[in-house]
């Protein structure tokens, strides 16, 4: 279950492409998902519908506050 609140009330699940990532991650903070490895199952679509599975959940549970965007720091001249 989502947890409710302000803090849940915007965040999305977004595909993110950097220099050192590529996946899924928070649109509100800076939580990505990092699968431990990949479930095991007997056909491509149980394998799909886990790893779907994992990912909701873990976005579900992460709580923004834990992972705070940094902010850019200004420079002075």
């Amino acid at each position: 279950m989502l947890p409710t609140g302000p803090e849940n009330s915007s965040r999305k699940l977004v595909w993110i492409e950097g220099q050192s990532f590529v996946g899924w991650g928070c649109s509100e903070c800076v939580w990505v998902f990092n699968p431990s490895g990949l479930p095991t199952s007997k056909s491509f679509d149980e394998l799909k519908q886990k790893s779907q599975m994992q990912l909701s959940d873990e976005f579900a549970s992460h709580v923004c506050s834990a992972h705070p965007q940094v902010k850019s720091a200004k420079l002075s001249s």
